[in-house]
């Protein structure tokens, strides 16, 4: 079985073109854009970054984008892409996201998009409470994911009903995902996990967060967000953007696992299986 790193690593010649394709992803990306307020002095991490979805959105218009993903050759692609389009201030990590640490009060702004459904609960929450020790006091955590659970909202039931419909008129081998799917999900197996927006709101106010939101998208993406605490006695002026970009804060670099200092609709598409829908439905095969 391949691994979550050779599994992207094999797919990044054709990643980028299919998330920068898909009409889901476009509302993804604008809505995560909006909710994140990026600011010229913002100091940025992109949790799970892919071939750089968000990033490659937020470095024109921040200080600096760090892009953090497992697979070297998503890394790799995406360090070329922001040289290509003359982003200086885009850097790269090669890491496991359950393992990834970066200085505390590092940063103002940490976002994800479809990759932390790629971690169990425990290490969901984990990387929650880190992201909150990161974050300057004011800082923004922006989360875009698949959210759904097992049929105990009628939010869920309404996506799975969709994934159902659009599977079974696939015939045969359609009704074979089902199958296959029904029983990974159901016995929690495989290399997805997702989890339901009262999941990830309540592991953000857990963290400390404060201004917790959550904002749906389109079939089963979802915007979880929250701001960090200010400090005792700060005023509301005094919050964010006093800090000016350092003189050499645009300079890039591309390094491997945890060599980096001053440590992300994205690569891991909705996988709505509705009109639009992001993703094949291969993809949980």
């Amino acid at each position: 079985m391949l691994t979550l790193e050779r599994k992207w690593d094999k797919r990044v010649k054709q990643w980028h073109s299919h998330v920068t394709s898909a009409v889901a992803f476009e509302h993804l990306l604008k809505d995560m854009m909006e909710i994140a307020a990026p600011r010229p002095a913002d100091s940025c991490v992109d949790l799970g970054a892919g071939t750089g979805f968000v990033t490659m959105a937020l470095a024109p218009l921040t200080s600096s984008v760090l892009a953090v993903d497992i697979s070297s050759a998503m890394a790799s692609a995406l360090a070329e892409r922001a040289a290509q389009d003359g982003l200086a201030n885009v850097s790269t990590q090669v890491a496991d996201l359950s393992e990834f640490r970066l200085q505390p009060a590092s940063s103002d702004l940490v976002v994800s998009s479809y990759a932390l459904h790629h971690l169990v609960d425990a290490d969901k929450r984990a990387l929650v409470a880190r992201s909150a020790q990161w974050l300057r006091p004011g800082g923004r955590l922006v989360i875009g994911d698949m959210m759904f659970g097992r049929g105990a909202s009628q939010r869920d039931r309404d996506i799975l009903r969709q994934k159902v419909i659009a599977l079974a008129a696939k015939g045969p081998g359609g009704w074979w995902r089902i199958a296959k799917n029904l029983a990974r999900y159901g016995l929690g197996i495989g290399q997805e996990h997702p989890a339901t927006p009262e999941f990830w709101q309540a592991a953000l106010r857990d963290a400390g967060f404060t201004d917790v939101a959550f904002r749906p998208v389109v079939a089963e993406a979802g915007i979880v967000s929250g701001v960090r605490a200010p400090a005792a006695g700060s005023l509301p002026g005094q919050l964010r953007h006093t800090r000016q970009p350092s003189g050499n804060s645009r300079s890039s670099c591309r390094t491997g696992h945890g060599s980096c200092p001053g440590q992300h609709p994205q690569r891991r598409p909705p996988c709505s299986l509705a009109p639009p829908a992001p993703r094949d439905p291969d993809e949980h095969t």
